[in-house]
C-alpha cells in the first residue's frame, strides 16, 4: 500500500483522512491565509454580500448572473453596480441539502435577444415528481431520493416572467453529493450538460442501500428489487449505465449534448442513430462521478473536465471530440486516476470486470493524490482535493502576460488553490502546471471576464473575485478591523489594517482614517483608535494609498447604542458524542441587554459536517438549516475522521448578529480484519490492505468489505470460503459499536508447491546477476511509464507479445496498463497492469542515482531480454536502495534476479514478485509482502513444458569491500558508499561494507556520513580491499554534544495520552519545565509521529527531513520521527522520573508495512538540560532508524544536532544523548 505523501512544508496535518472529494458548499469560514499571486497579478473583491453563491455568467450587454445555492438568481447592471436585482427565486424547488442546490447557470450567445436563462439544480423531488423532501434528509444512512433538471427560464429586464420550462428531468439522486453539475452552450450552438452519478461517497455502491429498497430503479429488476454484484448496474454504476442499451438508460455521471429548445439529443450525437433511447441518444460522455465544472478549449469543440474524484485521485480528462464514435469513457467508478477503483474492482462488478478485460476507459489527461501536492512546496494543503472551476484562457487578447495565452485555469475548493496549466504547442501540458493561487477564497466557479481577467465564485464568503495583471504599479488591498464593533456609548474602538496588502514588493503604504464617514480623514497610521460618545449606526472608512497614488478603500460599521445578543447553546453539552444514524436534539436560547430574550424566530441554526486535514484545512459539507429554539438532526453516514459542527445564529432588533458553535465528535469503533492465512488481500471500502489490519470508522456507518478471491501467496492459491460473520465475499456490513474482528477463511486450491493452473512453476537458484548495460531507459522520477519494441517476440502465458511497458515501480507489464501502478497486490488480481512480470512491484524512485536499462543476450531460439531497475529507491528514503531484473525468454520462462539487498523491505516485505497472465485470472506470486528475496538468488518462473536455458557464462568480476571509519575515531556505522559504476550500500555497525559481482575494471569508491565524505580509486581484477578514513566532523552545531551510553530503557507510566492514531497532534502541559536552546517550556505539542514541539507546529508533521530546516516544525526533539501510527496496541505517556521529564511513544508500528513494524522510545529532559534518546525492542534497520531523523532543533530552523537521517544506528538499550 502506498504511504500517502504529504510535504513537510504544507499546513500541518493534524487528521490523516482521505476525504471524498466533492464540493462541499457551506456558510462563511474564518479569514485563512491571503491569496498569493505571481509578480503583476493582485485580487480584488468585486461583488459581495451573496448567499453561498455557485455560478457568474457575464451577459453580453455588460450584465453579471449569479446563482446562489439555495435557488436564487441575482442580476448586477455592471461589475460596478453594488446592488442586485432578484432575477429569479426556485428556492421552493431546490433542494439544498449538503452539496445539492442550485449549481449551473448559462446564457444563449445572443441574449437578451434571445431572452433564454438555463439553469440545471437538484429538485425536491423524484424524477417525474414524487414525495417532495424540500431541504432536508430524514434519512440520510440510506439515503433521500431527489433528482436533477435542466430548466429554461426566460428573461424580462432583470427579473424572470412566465414559467419554468422543464427541458429534462433525471439525474437520480440518493446521497448527498454527486448532483448537478455545469451547463454552457458550446461553440456549435448546441446546449452540454453534465451531472453527477448520485452514489454515495462513504461505501462502495452498486445500489444496495435505501428504504425501499432499489430506490432510484436501477437494473436488473427495478425499484424493490435488491441488487447484488455481480450484476448489479445501481450507486455508482450508473456512470456505466449507457453500456447496457437494453435497459432505459440514465443521465447520472455523464456529459450531454441538446437542443436547447426542446431538451431533446442533437441528431448528430454519435449514439443518436443507434438507438431509440431519448437519453442515451443525448450522452456524448460518460464514465464520470461528479463532472462538476468543464470549458470549451478556445476555437474547439474540445471539452476539459474537472471530475470531482474519491478517495485518492482527482482528474483533469479531456474530450476531444464530443461528437465522435464510440462515446468516450472515462471509467469511473471501475477507474479512478489511471488506476482500478479498488472498492469496486474487488465487489466482482461484471460492469467493471467487463470494461478491465476490453480496456476501452479514457485516463485523464492529469491526475493528482489527495495526500500529494501538485508542485512541490506549493503552499495549497492536502487532504481533501476538488477541482471544482475550470476556465481557459484566451488564445488571443486578454491583458495577461503571453505564456497564459490558451492555459487551462483550474480551482480546487477544498486545497483554496487555483492552479494554471500552461500550454505547448497549444495544449494545456501537464508537465506545465502552475500554483497560480495558494490561498484562494473557496473557489467553486472560474470565468473569464471583461477585459481578460479571470474571475472566481467564492461560495464561503458570497463573494465574486477577480484577479487582474498590470507590468506597473498595481493598488494595495485594504483590510479594516476593530477589537469591537457595537456596544454602549462611550465605545472605544480599537482599528487596524491587519491584512492589508500591496503586489508590488516593498511598496510603502500609506493610511487614512474616516471614523464617522464624513470626508474628513481623522486619523493616519496602520492602528488608530476612536471612542464613538453618541448613540448612531457609523461607518468607519480606511484609505490604503500606495507610494504611486493608487488607493483602496474599505468600511466598516459601527453601531453604537446597542450591543450584540448572547447566543447559548444549551443542548447537547460539550463532550457528546453521536454514531451513524443517532437522532440528536440539539436547544439554545439568546439574550440581548437591550431585548432581553431573543424570540425563538431570531435564532439560527446550522449543521456542517466537517472533514478537517489539519486546523486551517477543513473541507465542510454543508448539511441543513433551521430557525427556532431547538430541532434535531441524524448523525451522518460518513468516513472519519470527521465531526458536526452546531452553529446557533441570534440576530436582535438592531440587526447584530452573533454566532456560537459547538463541536461534536463521533463515536469510534476499531475494526480489524483478517484472512486465513493471514497475509491475503482484502479490501473495505476504497482501500484493499494486506491482513491483518485495523480501520477506524464511526459507529454504526456503512462499510463495505470484499475478499478478492482467487489469491496466490507466497506459491500457494488460496479461494475464499467464508467470512466469520457469514455472508458473500463482497458485503455490506454496519460499524458495531465495540471493536471487532472480521475474518475471511481462504482455502488452498493451487496445492502446496509454487505453481498455478495454467502450468507455471517457481524455484529458486543461485545465479549470477547480469548487467543491462545496452540501452538506458529515458524512464526516471516517481511513478513514470514507458513503451518499448521488446527486441524479438516473447511468450508468457502462451500469448506472444512485440511491445512491453516497462513501469519505475518494478513491473513490466505486456499489455497497456493505462498509467503507472505503485500500489501492489496479490496475485492473480484482474485490476491493470496485467499479463505482467512483477520482479519487485513496490513504491519505487528512480532519481539521479538510479537508471532503468535493457540489454538482450542468447541467441535464437534461446535469446532473453533483460531490463534492469539499477539503484532504485523504496519510496520513504533513499537508504532504501535496490537493484533487480527481470528476464523474459523466447520460450516463455520468466527470471528475476536481485543484488545488493540488505534490510527486510529491500527483501521483499512490502514487495510483489510474481507473474499474471492477460486478464489477471491466473497469476503466480512467489512473494508478496515477504522478504524471501536473496542477493544472487533468482527466482524462475518455468512454462509449462519449458526448460529454463543455461545461464550466461560468469562474467570476470571481482568483490570491492572494506571498513569505513573516522579520523580519531572508531568505525562509522550507516556511512553511505557509492562505487561509480552507480551502485550504493551502507556500511553495518562495524563500519563494513561490500560489493559482490564487481566487473574487472577501475571505480572509484565514495564513503559520506554526517556531512564528511572521502574517495579513492580502485581497479578490480579480484577481491579488493578499500578502506575509508572520513574527516572528523565539525562540533555538533547549537552548542548540543552527541553522545551514546549503554542505558536502560526509561518509561513513562503516570499519564496515557488521549493521542492515538495516525498523523495527530495533542497540546499537553509539562509536569515540570524543560529548557531547549535556552528557553523554558512548559507546554508542548506531542505527536504520533515521535516528536515533541515547543511551538505550535500548525499539525504533526509526517514526511520527516534533515536537520536543521526553517520549515515547520521547529523549536522541536525528534526521538524518532517517521510515519507512526498509535493503534490500539500503542500509547503515548508521560511521567516525572526522577525530576525529568519524560515522554514514551509506545510500541506504534511504523506506516508502510502492516503493523509488523513496532518501536518504543522514549526523550527524557533532564533538569540539567541533557535530553536523552532510549530505545526498546528494535528488531531491523528500519526500526532502528533508517527511515526516520533524530535530533533537536531550535525555534527558528536555523540550528539543530542531528544524530541520524535515513541511517539504521539506533541501538536497544543505547542512550543517545545531547548535552548542552
Amino acid at each position: 500500500m502506498r504511504r500517502r505523501r504529504r510535504s513537510r512544508l504544507t499546513l500541518g496535518l493534524v487528521l490523516a483522512l482521505c476525504v471524498p472529494a466533492s464540493a462541499a458548499f457551506t456558510g462563511p469560514q474564518a479569514a485563512g491565509a491571503a491569496t498569493t499571486l505571481p509578480n503583476g497579478f493582485s485580487e480584488q473583491i468585486v461583488l459581495s454580500g451573496l448567499n453561498h453563491p455557485t455560478k457568474l455568467v457575464f451577459s453580453p450587454d455588460g450584465r453579471v448572473f449569479v446563482a446562489e445555492k439555495g435557488g436564487t438568481i441575482q442580476v448586477y447592471d455592471s461589475l460596478s453596480d453594488p446592488t442586485p436585482t432578484l432575477f429569479a427565486d426556485l428556492s421552493s424547488r431546490v433542494h439544498d441539502n449538503e452539496d445539492k442546490g442550485l449549481l449551473g447557470l448559462a446564457l444563449p450567445p445572443n441574449f437578451p435577444s434571445n431572452p433564454s436563462v438555463y439553469v440545471t439544480y437538484t429538485a425536491t423531488t423524484p424524477i417525474g415528481g414524487g414525495l417532495d423532501i424540500g431541504d432536508t434528509c430524514p434519512t440520510p444512512g440510506t439515503g433521500c431520493i431527489v433528482s436533477g433538471r435542466l430548466s429554461k427560464l426566460t428573461a424580462s429586464g432583470n427579473t424572470w416572467t412566465g414559467t419554468e420550462q422543464v427541458l429534462i428531468n433525471d439525474w437520480c439522486q440518493q446521497f448527498e453529493t454527486h448532483s448537478m453539475g455545469d451547463v454552457r452552450f458550446g461553440p456549435d450552438g448546441a446546449l452540454y450538460v453534465s451531472g453527477g452519478e448520485g452514489a454515495s461517497p462513504v461505501f462502495t455502491d452498486w445500489g444496495q442501500q435505501g428504504n425501499p429498497v432499489n430506490p432510484c430503479g436501477d437494473p436488473p429488476g427495478g425499484a424493490g428489487a435488491a441488487l447484488s454484484p455481480p450484476n448489479s448496474e445501481g450507486g455508482a454504476l450508473r456512470s456505466q449505465d449507457v453500456r447496457t442499451l437494453s435497459d432505459p438508460t440514465g443521465l447520472s455521471g455523464t456529459i450531454i449534448r441538446v437542443d436547447p429548445v426542446t431538451g431533446a439529443a442533437k441528431t448528430d450525437n454519435p449514439l443518436y442513430n443507434a438507438t431509440t433511447d431519448p437519453n442515451a441518444r443525448r450522452i456524448v460522455a460518460y464514465g464520470l462521478r461528479n463532472p462538476f465544472r468543464w470549458a470549451f478549449k478556445p476555437g474547439t469543440s474540445e471539452i476539459w473536465i474537472g471530475d470531482v474524484g474519491w478517495r485518492t485521485w482527482e482528474e483533469i480528462n479531456r474530450l476531444p471530440n464530443p461528437l465522435a464514435t464510440p462515446v468516450t469513457n472515462f471509467g469511473w467508478p471501475c477507474m479512478e486516476g489511471n488506476s482500478q477503483q479498488p472498492g469496486y474492482r474487488d465487489a466482482n462488478l461484471s460492469l467493471c470486470t467487463t470494461l478491465y478485460n476490453t480496456n476501452i476507459a479514457t485516463g485523464p489527461v492529469y491526475t493528482y493524490g489527495h495526500h500529494q501536492q501538485v508542485n512541490d512546496n506549493d503552499g495549497c494543503p492536502t487532504g481533501g482535493s476538488s477541482p471544482t472551476g475550470v476556465a481557459f484562457y484566451p488564445t488571443s487578447g486578454g491583458s495577461y502576460p503571453a505564456q497564459y495565452q490558451g492555459a487551462l485555469f483550474w480551482g480546487d475548493y477544498a486545497r483554496r488553490c487555483i492552479y494554471a496549466m500552461l500550454p505547448t504547442n497549444g495544449t494545456p501540458d501537464p508537465s506545465k502546471i502552475q500554483t497560480f493561487a495558494p490561498g484562494a477564497a473557496g473557489p467553486v466557479d472560474l470565468e473569464i471576464g471583461p477585459g481578460g481577467d479571470l474571475y472566481y465564485v467564492d461560495i464561503d464568503g458570497g463573494t465574486v473575485r477577480r484577479i487582474n495583471y498590470s507590468a506597473g504599479n498595481q493598488p494595495p488591498a485594504a483590510v479594516i478591523g476593530a477589537n469591537q464593533t457595537s456596544g454602549a456609548p462611550p465605545l472605544a474602538v480599537q482599528f487596524n489594517s491587519a491584512g492589508t496588502s500591496d503586489p508590488n514588493a516593498g511598496d510603502v503604504l500609506t493610511y487614512q482614517w474616516d471614523f464617522t464617514n464624513d470626508g474628513t480623514y481623522d486619523a493616519t497610521g496602520p492602528t488608530a483608535s476612536y471612542t464613538y460618545t453618541t448613540a448612531g449606526n457609523y461607518t468607519a472608512k480606511l484609505r490604503v494609498t500606495d507610494a504611486g497614488g493608487l488607493s483602496d478603500t474599505k468600511t466598516l460599521q459601527i453601531l453604537v447604542g446597542s450591543s450584540a445578543p448572547v447566543p447559548v447553546i444549551d443542548t447537547p453539552a460539550a463532550g457528546f458524542t453521536w454514531a451513524t444514524n443517532d437522532t440528536v436534539s440539539f436547544t439554545g436560547h439568546a439574550t440581548d441587554a437591550q431585548d432581553g430574550t431573543i424570540p425563538a424566530a431570531n435564532l439560527h441554526w446550522q449543521l456542517i459536517l466537517q472533514h478537517c486535514a489539519a486546523p486551517d484545512n477543513c473541507h465542510q459539507h454543508y448539511i441543513s438549516e433551521v430557525d427556532g429554539a431547538s430541532g434535531t438532526f441524524i448523525g451522518p453516514d460518513h468516513e472519519y475522521p470527521s465531526y458536526v459542527e452546531l452553529r446557533l445564529t441570534a440576530t436582535d432588533s438592531s440587526g447584530l448578529s452573533t454566532t456560537v458553535s459547538r463541536r461534536l465528535d463521533p463515536k469510534t469503533v476499531t475494526m480489524t480484519f483478517n484472512s486465513v492465512p493471514s497475509g491475503l488481500g482484502i479490501t473495505v471500502g476504497s482501500v484493499s490492505g494486506v491482513t491483518p489490519f485495523t480501520s477506524t470508522v464511526i459507529q454504526k456507518s456503512t462499510q463495505t468489505v470484499s475478499a478478492p478471491t482467487p489469491q496466490t501467496l507466497n506459491g500457494t492459491q488460496y479461494t475464499f470460503g467464508s467470512w466469520s460473520q457469514g455472508g458473500a465475499a463482497t458485503q455490506v456490513i454496519t460499524a458495531p459499536t465495540t471493536a471487532a474482528t472480521y475474518t475471511a477463511t481462504y482455502a488452498a486450491t493451487g496445492g502446496g508447491t509454487c505453481s498455478d493452473s495454467f502450468g507455471y512453476v517457481c524455484s529458486t537458484a543461485t545465479r549470477a546477476f547480469v548487467n543491462a548495460d545496452t540501452t538506458v531507459l529515458a524512464l526516471t522520477g516517481d511513478d513514470a511509464v514507458q513503451q518499448i519494441t521488446l527486441p524479438f517476440p516473447v511468450k508468457l502465458y502462451g500469448q506472444t507479445y512485440s511491445t512491453a511497458w516497462v513501469d519505475t515501480n518494478g513491473l513490466v507489464s505486456m499489455v497497456n496498463p493505462n498509467g503507472f501502478k505503485w500500489d501492489n497486490t496479490t496475485l492473480p488480481n484482474p485490476a491493470l497492469a496485467n499479463a505482467a512480470v512483477y520482479a519487485f512491484h513496490d513504491d519505487l524512485v528512480m532519481d539521479s542515482s538510479a537508471s532503468v536499462r535493457t540489454t538482450t543476450i542468447g541467441t535464437a531460439p534461446n535469446r532473453q531480454f533483460v531490463v534492469e531497475w539499477r539503484n532504485g529507491y523504496i519510496y520513504g528514503g533513499t537508504s532504501r536502495r535496490i537493484t533487480f531484473e527481470a528476464i523474459l525468454s523466447e520460450n516463455g520462462d520468466v527470471i528475476t534476479n536481485y543484488a545488493s539487498l540488505d534490510s527486510d523491505i529491500e527483501k521483499g516485505n512490502a514487495a510483489t514478485v510474481g507473474i499474471e497472465n492477460a486478464d489477471g485470472s491466473v497469476g503466480l506470486a512467489y512473494s508478496v509482502n515477504t522478504p524471501k528475496l536473496q542477493s544472487g538468488r533468482a527466482v524462475i518462473f518455468t512454462a509449462p513444458g519449458g526448460t529454463t536455458p543455461p545461464p550466461p557464462p560468469p562474467p570476470s568480476t571481482g568483490t570491492v569491500s572494506g571498513t569505513v571509519t573516522v579520523a580519531g575515531g572508531g568505525a562509522v556505522a550507516g556511512a553511505t558508499v557509492t562505487l561509480t559504476a552507480g551502485v550504493t550500500t551502507t556500511t553495518n555497525a562495524s563500519g563494513g561494507y561490500s560489493f559482490a559481482d564487481v566487473a574487472f575494471g577501475s571505480y572509484t569508491v565514495n564513503a559520506t556520513a554526517n556531512g564528511q565524505s572521502t574517495s579513492a580509486a580502485v581497479t578490480v581484477d579480484g577481491a579488493e580491499t578499500v578502506n575509508l578514513t572520513l574527516p572528523a566532523p565539525p562540533p555538533p552545531a547549537g552548542n548540543y554534544g552527541i553522545t551514546t551510553v549503554a542505558a536502560p530503557f526509561v518509561p513513562a507510566d503516570a499519564t496515557v495520552l488521549t493521542l492515538t492514531g495516525d498523523d495527530n497532534i495533542q497540546q499537553v502541559t509539562l509536569p515540570a519545565p524543560v529548557t531547549l536552546y535556552g528557553v523554558t517550556y512548559s507546554t508542548a505539542w506531542i505527536d504520533t509521529n515521535g516528536k515533541v514541539s515547543f511551538v505550535n507546529p500548525g499539525g504533526a508533521y509526517v514526511e520527516h527531513s534533515a536537520l536543521p530546516s526553517t520549515a515547520a516544525p521547529n523549536a522541536t526533539v525528534y526521538a524518532f520521527w517517521d510515519d507512526l501510527v498509535v493503534d490500539g496496541s500503542a500509547s503515548v505517556r508521560t511521567a516525572l522520573v526522577n525530576g525529568s521529564v519524560v515522554i514514551e511513544w509506545r510500541n506504534p508500528y511504523i506506516y508502510g508495512n502492516g503493523v509488523h513494524n513496532r518501536v518504543t522510545f522514549s526523550v527524557a529532559f533532564a533538569a540539567d538540560g541533557t535530553i536523552s534518546f532510549n530505545y526498546s525492542g528494535l528488531d531491523n534497520d528500519v526500526e532502528k532508524g533508517n527511515g526516520a531523523t533524530v535530533g533537536v532543533e531550535n525555534a527558528a530552523g536555523t540550528v539543530a544536532a542531528q544524530y541520524l537521517y535515513n541511517q539504521p544506528l539506533l541501538v536497544s538499550g543505547t542512550s543517545v544523548r545531547f548535552t548542552p
